[in-house]
């Protein structure tokens, strides 16, 4: 009797709907999915901080240090001369940062506002920019610097940058003064103001988003960037962070703890800027960066 009171418990306790079951199973597999591709994309900054802590007879030996080493740091600051690179990498940073903008944002402008004969045809003509890789335009961009006296100089490393900086960052403004009514440029002109002061007043402090979006990507854009700042600069004085920290890498051998740490020095600008701006960057990304 026992046996059948419990048989019809179980028979009359309801299953759990097939519908139910795919999915919270679609859900554990994608939160699984990205769980593993996020610790694989983890795992190189984690051991980087790491190995920046150890001691350079523990690199290879074990993952964690037997005890936080700080002479990678005192090392690579001292050695390497790194605030002096530090400058140079801000100033050509915050140099190409500020003409793109310049640039970006009134070329944005008027490809988005103003209509004009070759107006597409040159709109296109910044995009077919955007797809021309940086290494096919290395030697060329060489001999110009070199005949116009701007070779192993920062501002013609700077220089060098603008090309692709411009053309991505006038693709970007551009959509966000797209995106912006017009009817506030109409009653703008309405009220007397002239089109710059239109540009100025009006819709360069509603595309905030843009701008904060632009500086965080070419920002990061032209600290990280290596190949032209190896190959333009020649005098250890001028080098910039991320060359100046490649003199940890020798021949034969590799200092990796003074390597790890002079790479998260390099890190510290760019991440303090990013969290300086990160609401306006995720901002930009999913507002006016996706329109037009």
């Amino acid at each position: 009797m026992t046996d059948m009171t419990e048989a019809s418990v179980l028979l009359a306790r309801p299953a759990i709907p097939y519908g139910r079951f795919a999915h919270y199973f679609g859900r554990a597999a994608i939160y699984s999915t990205l769980g593993a591709i996020g610790a694989l994309q983890a795992f190189p900054l984690v051991w980087l901080v790491v190995t920046a802590f150890k001691n350079p007879r523990e690199v290879f030996n074990s993952f964690l240090p037997s005890q936080l080493d700080f002479s990678n740091f005192v090392r690579v600051w001292s050695n390497l001369n790194l605030p002096g690179h530090l400058i140079n990498s801000l100033y050509v940073t915050s140099l190409t940062v500020a003409i793109t903008l310049a640039a970006a944002t009134l070329a944005g402008y008027v490809f988005a506002r103003f209509r004009f004969f070759g107006r597409d045809a040159l709109f296109y003509i910044f995009l077919a920019a955007m797809m021309i890789p940086s290494q096919t335009i290395l030697i060329p961009m060489f001999q110009f610097l070199k005949q116009i006296g701007l070779i192993n100089t920062l501002t013609g490393l700077s220089f060098s940058y603008l090309g692709s900086a411009v053309a991505f960052s006038v693709f970007l403004m551009r959509s966000f003064f797209v995106s912006l009514p017009k009817e506030l440029g109409d009653a703008a002109r309405m009220d007397g103001a002239g089109e710059f002061r239109t540009f100025w007043y009006v819709y360069l402090p509603l595309a905030k988003s843009g701008v904060a979006t632009v500086v965080i990507i070419q920002s990061m854009s032209v600290w990280n960037e290596f190949m032209f700042a190896n190959t333009f600069i020649s005098s250890p004085g001028l080098k910039t962070i991320q060359s100046a920290v490649f003199q940890a890498v020798d021949e034969f051998s590799t200092d990796y703890g003074a390597l790890c740490a002079g790479l998260m020095l390099a890190l510290m600008p760019i991440v303090i800027v990013f969290l300086v701006l990160q609401k306006q960057f995720v901002r930009g990304l999913t507002a006016g960066a996706l329109k037009g």
